[in-house]
Formats: structure tokens, C-alpha cells, sequence
């Protein structure tokens, strides 16, 4: 897509299994010598925890049974805020079709899926908007980032994840820098010659004022990480989308999407017909169906139930019938060949017998049954694509 915008559609998560970012667990105390005293900071590890700090010390504190910390309301709040990451359970609170953002990873991000938390990354030179849910151009969601360790192994924090929107806050790698969040972005900047950053007085005062502890130069506040990058050009590797693939370009690894209609095969590493994909990933992705054949090695017993093109979960035919998406119905006897459910058999219609939407068949004796949802289903909105966000550079004095 190099260049080019990209929405995540029909709610996937992007999987780069050879090289996922690194972690690293936030330095409280170090994160609290940036806030004045009194401030409550999220925390990374977990939604409903939070820390109230005081200087160099710190008081982790959690939210009432169902009740998640908004770092921007500075309380805890029923509804889940969209920069919350809980690295037990990432969609910890979050419905099902719904993302995640990664405090460990400006491109970073977690789709939730009916199976659980998939983590993911936007491709090369974006960053994921937490509010809107979409990787956008890093210029339209800004996410500091700075040189870490010294072996080499770095990491990506955006402190707005864990910090007050609207608060200024020191900078953990030099006694006159300052940082602000808005809209959970992060703006940096620099006092005057001369001048150094208070912590506790939220300014700009003479260093006799400021006792610059907030100068920690920790690594899990400092760090970046590293790229996702590729060493053979033109090499290939799957995304969790049906409809998508990675091609390594230039050193690093661009999302590609499919023509309309068509889906990624691993095995011949193609474009081709729903039906054709060999690809064990979330084949609602794309579908306005309601129900479609689950990806199998085996046989095309099971399908997914999908609503907007996500999957909300996975059912089973009665023995003996078999699942066949053209007709959107289970079938007695008659195993489509489908290579996505049926690998070994070429792709079409059975040669014993082709159903119709009704259930009929041309030849054979058949019956179809129609398929029925078990379990409780809200739809979610499909992510759009995201505006763009038109950022200033403040100085403060």
C-alpha cells in the first residue's frame, strides 16, 4: 500500500509473526517523577488498574468490578476508553469486531476477535489512532519516539496511552524539555535558554526552582521499536485478513490488499476465489454473507456465523451434513470442494450433486438445513477510514 492510507477494514488484525514489536513493562516511579503530585496515571498492564503518584513514590489503586480507569476523566468509569491495553487481556471489556491499541507500540494494535486478542501492526509509516481505530499517516497521529538501549533491542511507548490529556508533564531525557497530550497525541517542546522544566509547578522556572529528578533516562519511556523489516525482496507472508498478504519492499514489509472478491492463498501465494483460499485466517473479512465455510484441513463440516463482516462465531453441521456456503446451508451427504474446507480435491461444486440457494440438487438425493445461530450477537460499526488531523507545534515559555 506503500504511501497510501489504510483503513483497517472489516475489523483484522494484521499479524507480522516474524517480527512482532517488543514489550517492555512501564517504570512506574519513573513514569511518576514526569506528573506533578497528586496525578493518577493508567496503567500499562492492566485496564482497571491505575497509580496515584507523589514524587518518586506511588500507590497502585483499582477500579470496582466492571469499572476501568479513564486516564483522561482521571476516574473510573464503566465504559472501556479507547487507549486502555491490558497486557493479560489486551480486549479486556471490549466487544467482539472491536481494536485495541498497544502502549508498547505506536503501530501497534489488537483486533478482538471471537477467539480472543490478535495482536497486529500497521504497516511501514503509520501509526494506530486509538480513537478512531484506524493506522493513519504518522504526520496525522504524531507518536514521539527516541533511541533507547544500547544493545541495540529498543521499544515504542506513547505516554499519552498511560498520561491526562490536556496536562504538562517532564520529559524523562532532559531537564528543560516538557511533553503535552492532546487528543492523545503527543507534543513536545523545550523551555527558554536558561529555563527548565517544574514538574510540580506544570512551567517553565529557573533551575534553583526545579530539582530535574525527573531526568531518569529509563528505558521503557525512552525506547523505540524496531522496524519490521525484511531482508529478500519480494517475499511474502500472511496477514490475519483473508484479503491481505505482506511483500516485502525497500527492507521492510508492506500490507497489499487483494482485488475485490479475492482472497490470499498460502499455498500457491496468490490472489483467488474465496472458496480457493488455503488460508487458515478470518474469512468473514469482506463478506456481506451471514454465514460462510470455516478454513479446515479436513472437511467442510463447520462454518462462521458473520455480521458486517465480522466473525462472531464458529457452528457445526449435524453429522452427516456438510456446510456449503453458495447455498448458505448444510447439506446431507454432498461435501463441497472447496479448497479453503477440502483441500485435496480440486475447487467447484461435488460431481455427485449441485445444490441450489433452495436446497435442491441437479442429481443425487439430497437434503439442506439452515443454519442456526446459538449464541447472542450485537453488531459493531465496520472502522472507517480516518480523517486527517491537523496538528501545531506549541512553544511554552
Amino acid at each position: 500500500m506503500g504511501g497510501q492510507k489504510a483503513a483497517i477494514l472489516a475489523a483484522v488484525a494484521l499479524v507480522i509473526a516474524c517480527a512482532a514489536p517488543a514489550t517492555a513493562d512501564v517504570n512506574v516511579t519513573a513514569l511518576c517523577l514526569l506528573v506533578s503530585n497528586g496525578n493518577y496515571v493508567a496503567s500499562q498492564s492492566d485496564c482497571s488498574t491505575y497509580y496515584q503518584c507523589q514524587g518518586a513514590s506511588f500507590t497502585a489503586l483499582s477500579c470496582p468490578q466492571g469499572y476501568y480507569f479513564d486516564k483522561n476523566a482521571q476516574q473510573c468509569t464503566a465504559s472501556v476508553p479507547s487507549t486502555c491495553t491490558s497486557n493479560a487481556d489486551p480486549c479486556q471489556g471490549k466487544a467482539v469486531g472491536t481494536f485495541a491499541a498497544s502502549s508498547s507500540s505506536c503501530g501497534g494494535y489488537y483486533y478482538c476477535g471471537a477467539s480472543g486478542a490478535v495482536a497486529g501492526s500497521c504497516p511501514a509509516g503509520e501509526n494506530f489512532n486509538p480513537t478512531t481505530m484506524a493506522c493513519v499517516y504518522q504526520n496525522s497521529y504524531p507518536c514521539t519516539e527516541s533511541s533507547g538501549s544500547d544493545s541495540g533491542e529498543s521499544f515504542t511507548l506513547n505516554l499519552c496511552n498511560l498520561v491526562s490529556n490536556g496536562v504538562y508533564f517532564g520529559s524523562p531525557s532532559n531537564c528543560n524539555g516538557w511533553n503535552f497530550c492532546q487528543d492523545n497525541v503527543l507534543h513536545s517542546g523545550s523551555c527558554g535558554a536558561g529555563l527548565v522544566f517544574n514538574v510540580q509547578a506544570s512551567n517553565c522556572g529557573y533551575q534553583m526552582d526545579s530539582s530535574c529528578a525527573q531526568v531518569t533516562n529509563d528505558p521503557s519511556l525512552t525506547g523505540v521499536s524496531a522496524p519490521t523489516t525484511c531482508s529478500s525482496a519480494g517475499s511474502i507472508i500472511a496477514a490475519t485478513a483473508c484479503n491481505q498478504y505482506y511483500q516485502c519492499s525497500a527492507g521492510n514489509y508492506q500490507l497489499m490488499t487483494c482485488p475485490s472478491g479475492y482472497y490470499y492463498d498460502t499455498i500457491s501465494m496468490a490472489c483467488v476465489t474465496r472458496m480457493q483460499a488455503r488460508n487458515n485466517c478470518d474469512r468473514c473479512v469482506g463478506t456481506t454473507a451471514t454465514f460462510v465455510n470455516a478454513y479446515s484441513t479436513t472437511n467442510c463440516s463447520d462454518y462462521l456465523y458473520c455480521v458486517n463482516g465480522v466473525q462472531k462465531g464458529v457452528e457445526s453441521c449435524p453429522i452427516n451434513y456438510y456446510f456449503n456456503e453458495i447455498s448458505g446451508s448444510c447439506v446431507n451427504g454432498v461435501e463441497p470442494t472447496f479448497h479453503c474446507c477440502n483441500p485435496t480435491e480440486s475447487d467447484g461444486a461435488s460431481s455427485t450433486a449441485t445444490t441450489t440457494s433452495s436446497g435442491s440438487t441437479s442429481s443425487g438425493s439430497t437434503s439442506s438445513v439452515t443454519p442456526s445461530v446459538t449464541p447472542s450477537v450485537t453488531p459493531s460499526a465496520t472502522p472507517s477510514v480516518t480523517p486527517s488531523v491537523t496538528t501545531s507545534t506549541t512553544t511554552k515559555k
